[in-house]
């Protein structure tokens, strides 16, 4: 990746790079940060309502909001806009404010990904619709697959984090094991 790609990511995939970095347990990746390796890899922009959506994620003392903390910790490698006075409502279709904001921010920016995980879900068809009919959706999983065929991250530390994510989070275990396949094997 020789020039940086512009990047606007939702909250969930900020929190869901930072908590294998802040989770102690066993089964959590170790060797790499997925956070700042998205941070070094891409010029990452988003919502002033994401910090927000950050800000009321801590303070709890449970993963999430050691998760929030580490990004928060990170503010200063993310470019933040104020998009709240352009936009009265979210866009619908179940999207919060935050995953709103990011959408018209990545149409406003023309950015070159618009990065979110709502991949399980239907919102992912609205998300996609609401960009402007530009193919720069992305998922975080495809994300990480990416930063390990640009050796930005150890392919195993990607594998790891992936079978993580399935277990933790709930990811489509399909739908990683279709990234695995086209990215992560020789």
């Amino acid at each position: 990746m020789s020039e940086k790609a512009r990047a606007v990511v939702d909250t969930n995939v900020l929190l869901n790079l930072a908590t294998p970095v802040v989770d102690g347990r066993p089964k959590a990746p170790t060797g790499a940060d997925p956070l700042k390796a998205l941070l070094t890899a891409y010029d990452v922009h988003i919502p002033a309502s994401v910090l927000g959506e950050l800000g009321e994620a801590t303070g709890n003392g449970d993963l999430l909001s050691a998760a929030a903390d580490l990004v928060l910790q990170a503010t200063q490698h993310l470019t933040t806009h104020d998009v709240d006075e352009r936009h009265d409502d979210p866009l619908g279709y179940g999207l919060d404010r935050g995953e709103s904001e990011g959408i018209w921010l990545a149409n406003e920016l023309a950015a070159d990904l618009f990065i979110t995980d709502e991949f399980s879900t239907t919102n992912y068809l609205f998300v996609a619709l609401a960009l402007d009919d530009r193919n720069t959706l992305f998922t975080t999983p495809y994300v990480l697959c990416t930063l390990a065929t640009h050796r930005i991250l150890p392919t195993e530390y990607v594998a790891a984090a992936l079978s993580y994510y399935v277990e933790t989070k709930s990811w489509d275990a399909g739908y990683v094991a279709q990234l695995r396949q086209q990215y992560l094997v020789d």
